[in-house]
């Protein structure tokens, strides 16, 4: 009888563990985010799935809760692509759940083998699952095409301190040190209860471990922050033209699109800007297409007296027909446009090309571009003269500045300052702006580089080297206005370790994975 109900009670405490899992994990996970960012939600959000896993359920029960949780969580996270393509949306949110049950398969098999005799036997269970998470974080850059978008670490995008060991081992120390204090709280949990229950007192490393990892990468690069060496670099002019989706390549408002974008410009005129920022495809034509645009940009530059920035379209003649390209163009005052000029590398599959378009041409049924768009080769740098000295800009345009790999590129062949130029006015009024803003900020602090985001109707703003919002533009407004662009001269020349070294966290990830397994079926650890 006594059997029976403890058999009872354990089953009640297995659906009550797994009711509380399946909503508390998701609601805290897209309420890490932007637009809520409430970073502190980001420390527990796995605390119900690692109490779940105590009841050792099965790998058919992780495999399916887990997709079910993630895909919901992740449909509300980018409900705003539904403005483009439902379809798109709830399958990319279910490509991004598998990711998340991937993950937590792995975990899975760690805890059977943790769970159990010894003190230290958590260990290879919260080690091993912040370090999956880094990896499974890292595969869903490059599987199909990428998609990067809101790794863990954006969650603390309003928490600069938070951040700051990015300049070091990359923004994937964030989510390690996350994800590790979210295993590390469970354990702290879970013993709690043991200790109630058994009356037998043991501490818990993983907690202290996970805390130890968190305070170090905070603050060893914290002290670079402190003690600023500020000093004036240029006036930035920004535009942010505000022009709708629905006539940005609508011929008939061709004419329309072009006087308020050179309305704009010619407003910052008299607020003497050193250089001028336009956002993503700011004309409805390609800017090196025939001399009559280079002509009108050139008179609008020498106008208003300073060169202008122009996210625009690119056409190159081939033998094979024309080139088209995503591109930042440099149009000087009296000469024109600069020989070179970048044209965006990553481009979006489904977006500006058509993956594979000759294996299935009715998709062009179903995706709203008539010919795809080629990927640029370089990190092309254009020169900002001011005075007896040139600043390099990097360009990154709209989705890349979610790869931090082409923001370090830019800053490896000298960018001392990066130019995020955007359109996001697909998307509406939603939250995809905010989301968007965040990967800039990342990208900021690993590279130690100012960072100059210019939206068509999103997010405008610049970011210091530390992660932190100088000024903002309102969003989805028709704005024009001049900042004063800052840095720290002890910064001037010099790169981040994760600019000279890359991913290499990672790696390290990988080898912390691995030893974890090993760990976790050994009986190293156990007190037996």
């Amino acid at each position: 009888m006594i059997t029976r109900i403890a058999e009872t009670l354990a089953r009640h405490d297995r659906t009550i563990a797994l009711a509380v899992f399946v909503a508390l994990t998701p609601l805290l996970y897209v309420a890490c985010f932007p637009p809520l960012t409430v970073n502190e939600a980001a420390f527990v959000f796995l605390v119900p799935f690692v109490i779940w896993l105590k009841f050792q359920p099965s790998n058919r029960q992780v495999f399916l809760v887990t997709t079910l949780v993630g895909w919901g969580a992740w449909i509300v996270i980018i409900f705003w692509l539904r403005h483009v393509t439902w379809a798109g949306m709830i399958g990319l949110s279910l490509v991004m759940g598998l990711h998340f049950s991937l993950w937590a398969l792995g975990v899975a098999w760690l805890s059977r083998r943790s769970f159990g005799a010894g003190m230290w036997r958590g260990v290879p269970l919260a080690v091993g699952a912040a370090a999956l998470w880094v990896v499974v974080e890292h595969v869903r850059g490059f599987i199909f095409t990428g998609f990067p978008w809101l790794p863990l670490a954006a969650s603390q995008v309003e928490e600069p301190m938070m951040l700051q060991g990015a300049s070091f081992f990359g923004s994937w120390s964030v989510s390690f040190a996350l994800v590790f204090m979210n295993l590390g709280i469970a354990s702290y949990l879970l013993r709690l209860v043991g200790y109630a229950q058994k009356r037998s007192r043991q501490i818990c490393p993983e907690f202290y471990l996970a805390l130890s990892f968190l305070v170090g990468t905070t603050f060893l690069q914290l002290g670079a922050s402190s003690g600023q060496q500020r000093e004036k670099v240029f006036r930035a002019g920004v535009v942010q033209p505000n022009i709708p989706q629905n006539i940005k390549w609508d011929a008939a408002f061709a004419n329309k699109v072009m006087n308020e974008v050179e309305t704009a410009t010619r407003w910052l005129g008299p607020l003497k800007p050193d250089a001028i920022f336009w956002p993503e495809a700011s004309l409805p034509y390609p800017l090196n297409d025939d001399g009559a645009l280079e002509t009108w940009g050139t008179r609008l530059a020498t106008s208003v007296g300073a060169p202008i920035y122009a996210g625009a379209l690119a056409v190159e003649e081939r033998e094979t027909g024309d080139a088209w390209y995503n591109s930042v163009f440099l149009v000087r005052p009296e000469y024109g446009l600069f020989p070179l000029y970048y044209s965006k590398q990553h481009l979006v599959p489904f977006g500006e090309y058509i993956p594979l378009r000759w294996l299935w041409p009715w998709m062009e049924k179903f995706v709203p571009i008539d010919g795809d768009f080629l990927p640029g080769e370089t990190a092309q740098l254009l020169p900002l003269y001011l005075g007896e000295n040139a600043l390099r800009l990097g360009s990154l345009i709209c989705f890349e500045d979610v790869f931090p790999s082409i923001a370090r590129r830019a800053v490896r062949e000298g960018a001392g300052l990066l130019f995020v130029s955007t359109n996001s006015a697909w998307y509406g009024k939603s939250a995809a702006a905010d989301q968007h803003r965040a990967h800039s900020v990342l990208r900021a602090v690993e590279t130690r580089r100012p960072v100059l985001r210019v939206g068509n109707d999103g997010w405008t703003g610049w970011i210091d080297e530390y992660g932190s919002v100088r000024d903002q533009l309102d969003k989805w407004e028709q704005v024009s206005t001049v900042w004063q662009i800052s840095r720290d001269r002890r910064w001037v020349g010099k790169q981040s370790v994760y600019v000279r070294y890359g991913d290499w966290f990672v790696w390290v990830c990988w080898g912390l994975l691995i030893c974890s397994a090993l760990l976790a079926r050994s009986r190293v650890l156990s007190d037996e």
